[in-house]
């Protein structure tokens, strides 16, 4: 039987830069849970506003702040976090974001429900203004899910949100850290974790991300992607052919989509043939490739 009275320590690991006008939102979005017993850390990638003097007037003694200097890889900053906790389980939060009030009692009450997982990850939704939803990452909004994910990812069925992500610390063991080696670690990180433990998804909208200029995922998308097809091509021995084929498939299609939002056409009918390389029999990858010649030429 789960014990009721369960209530281990959260170790919370913010990394930051340059937030100093949303910063302070985020932090209260966390000192609102509805479950007490965590800590923050707060690690700032050497920024140049006035984000120190913001944090340091926060009476609350659980909320730490260490300055680590420019360093401009998040995964290191992330890794500085963990190796400063002191919690049971580790959470994370970009410094732009926020969390429902109950994020962490119902993911902390869900993995002493489900005890073999080794971590969660919620629902939630993309914002530009605080309560007005934008688009939700899963169709589902309540059940859960507890499961072997790790094909799941590569059947885009989960998403591979950092911020709605809890996980007992003690997996670190197994899985390791952040790769310091590449700039977008978050994904790698979560499917390192899913090869080697189960995890129990919260369908509920539970983390709110938000979308302005200034998202760092968005400014480096095309890396994102190249950074992503390697990835997925790293696990082509623990992965079905089929399965395979598939993740690179809509992973071509996707970023051809995108480069045609942004109009870089020449990197959208590439994306589309690499697509058709996938599936040659399929003939999507033809549709869009020549929807994206007659578009431009049109434009002419």
């Amino acid at each position: 039987m789960p014990d009721q009275k369960y209530t281990p320590k959260v170790s919370i690991i913010l990394p930051t830069y340059n937030r100093a006008g949303l910063i302070l939102e985020t932090i209260e979005s966390i000192r609102n849970q509805t479950y007490s017993n965590w800590e923050l850390i707060i690690v700032d990638d050497g920024s140049d506003d006035n984000t120190e003097e913001i944090i340091t007037q926060i009476n609350d003694a659980r909320i730490q702040f260490h300055k680590a200097g420019r360093i401009g890889i998040v995964g290191k900053i992330k890794n500085m976090g963990i190796e400063m906790s002191n919690g049971e389980l580790i959470a994370f939060i970009d410094s732009d974001d926020l969390w429902a009030k109950t994020k962490l009692e119902k993911q902390i009450a869900a993995l002493q429900q489900c005890q073999e997982a080794g971590f969660s990850l919620t629902g939630g939704y993309n914002f530009k203004e605080p309560g007005k939803p934008l688009g939700y990452f899963y169709n589902q909004k309540e059940g859960i899910r507890y499961d072997n994910i790790f094909i799941a990812f590569f059947k885009s069925e989960v998403s591979t949100t950092m911020p709605s992500l809890m996980l007992r610390k003690k997996c670190l063991q197994t899985t390791g850290i952040f790769k310091e080696s590449k700039p977008f670690a978050d994904v790698e990180f979560i499917l390192n974790l899913a090869r080697h433990f189960k995890a129990v998804i919260l369908y509920e909208p539970l983390f709110y991300r938000r979308i302005h200029e200034a998202n760092d995922s968005d400014s480096n998308w095309i890396n994102r992607h190249y950074e992503g097809i390697e990835m997925i091509l790293s696990y082509k021995n623990d992965l079905p052919k089929v399965i395979l084929t598939d993740s690179l498939f809509r992973s071509y299609i996707n970023f051809g989509e995108k480069c045609l939002k942004y109009q870089k056409k020449g990197k959208a009918i590439r994306s589309f043939i690499n697509a058709w390389k996938q599936k040659p029999f399929n003939i999507l990858p033809l549709r869009k490739t020549a929807k994206a010649i007659i578009y431009f030429l049109q434009r002419k």
